[in-house]
């Protein structure tokens, strides 16, 4: 199944430097972003979904595309993720 993510951010940390990590509800990414790598993942997700998080076991893949967060637990790929937000394909089951 995937779904539109509702709860999904960015926040800010670091006292010297900024970093960025991906926040949905109490989770928090493990990956620190620094400014050019979040400045770079802003531009492909503007073309291409991007894989931002994965809970591993509770099975499931946060994306980021077009500024929205979209969460699913399929394995799917960029391609379904795209299709999806474009809303070429319905909620997979």
């Amino acid at each position: 199944m995937i779904r539109k993510e509702k709860k999904g951010e960015f926040v800010e940390s670091g006292t010297f430097s900024t970093k960025y990590q991906f926040s949905v509800g109490k989770k928090i990414s493990k990956t620190k972003l620094s400014k050019a790598k979040y400045s770079s993942l802003l531009q492909i997700q503007s073309i291409d979904p991007v894989k931002i998080m994965s809970d591993l076991e509770k099975h499931r893949t946060w994306w980021m595309y077009q500024d929205g967060f979209y969460v699913e637990n399929e394995n799917m790929s960029g391609d379904d993720v795209k299709a999806f937000a474009m809303g070429k394909i319905g909620k997979k089951k």
